[in-house]
C-alpha cells in the first residue's frame, strides 16, 4: 500500500512539472553504461537540461492521457525523458544527437514542444543542425553590416575617382 502512495504521489508531482516544462524530448538508453548516461547527464545540465528515466505507466498518468496518445509511440522498453528550457533546445538536440553518434545503444525516439508540438527523431535531427544564438548573431551582423560596408565602399571609390581626375587635370595645366 505505502508503494502506491508514493506512486501516486510521484504523478501528483511531475502534472505539475510538466506542465512547466516547455521542451520534452525522449530518448532510448538501453545497454548504456553508468559513465555513459552521467557524462551525458553532465553535458546536459551545463544547459541546464534535466534526464530523468521514467516510468512509462506512471509517466502516462502525469502528462495526461489524452495528451499522451500523441507521443505514446515513443515510450516503448526503458524511458528517459530530456527536459529542456526553449531558449537553448537546439543546443540540448546537438547534445543528444552527437551522442547517439558515439553510442549506437542511445536512440532519440521523438520529442515534445508546448503547445502540442509533436517532433519525430528526424526533426530532432534537424533542429540540431540549427547554428546556436551566438552563431545567428553574428551572421545577422554580418549580414546588417556588408550593405552598409558595400555604400562605403562605392563612395570611397566614387571619391578616389574624382581625385585621380582631379590629379591628372592638374598634371596637365602643370605640364
Amino acid at each position: 500500500m505505502k508503494q502506491k502512495q508514493v506512486k501516486l504521489k510521484w504523478v501528483e508531482e511531475r502534472k505539475d512539472f510538466l506542465q512547466k516544462q516547455d521542451v520534452m524530448i525522449f530518448t532510448g538508453f538501453q545497454g548504456l553504461t553508468v559513465k555513459e548516461v552521467t557524462d551525458l547527464r553532465q553535458k546536459l545540465s551545463d544547459f541546464n537540461a534535466k534526464m530523468e528515466v521514467v516510468k512509462n505507466r506512471l509517466f502516462e498518468k502525469a502528462f495526461g492521457g489524452e495528451n499522451f496518445s500523441k507521443v505514446s509511440n515513443f515510450f516503448t522498453g526503458p524511458t528517459a525523458v530530456i527536459y529542456s528550457e526553449e531558449s537553448v533546445f537546439p543546443e540540448v538536440c546537438k547534445i543528444l544527437v552527437d551522442f547517439a553518434k558515439e553510442n549506437e545503444l542511445f536512440e532519440i525516439r521523438g520529442g515534445y514542444l508546448k503547445p502540442e508540438k509533436v517532433l519525430l527523431n528526424e526533426e530532432v535531427k534537424e533542429i540540431a543542425k540549427i547554428p546556436d544564438k551566438n552563431t545567428l548573431i553574428a551572421m545577422f551582423i554580418g549580414a546588417a553590416q556588408a550593405p552598409i560596408y558595400n555604400f562605403h565602399h562605392i563612395l570611397k571609390m566614387l571619391l578616389s575617382r574624382i581625385v585621380f581626375v582631379l590629379k591628372a587635370i592638374g598634371e596637365k595645366k602643370e605640364g
